[in-house]
């Protein structure tokens, strides 16, 4: 059996809480994953992207049916 947290869990279950934990670093910093992006980008056009951004977050934790 796999260990993550020290809870033994699933193949699937290690899977989805890895990519989870991979993405939620995307999602705190996505300036930290668009290198170059955003310098160009107006206030109102980055604060836009940062919400389809977080949309997506939301949508993508549901998704995997890992609690945020």
């Amino acid at each position: 059996m796999i260990t993550h947290n020290n809870n033994k869990v699933t193949a699937k279950t290690l899977a989805k809480h890895s990519v989870s934990e991979h993405l939620k670093k995307l999602f705190d910093k996505p300036t930290d994953y668009i290198p170059g992006f955003f310098e160009n980008l107006t206030h109102r056009e980055q604060d836009e992207v940062l919400k389809h951004i977080s949309l997506y977050e939301d949508r993508v934790h549901k998704t995997l049916g890992v609690k945020i």
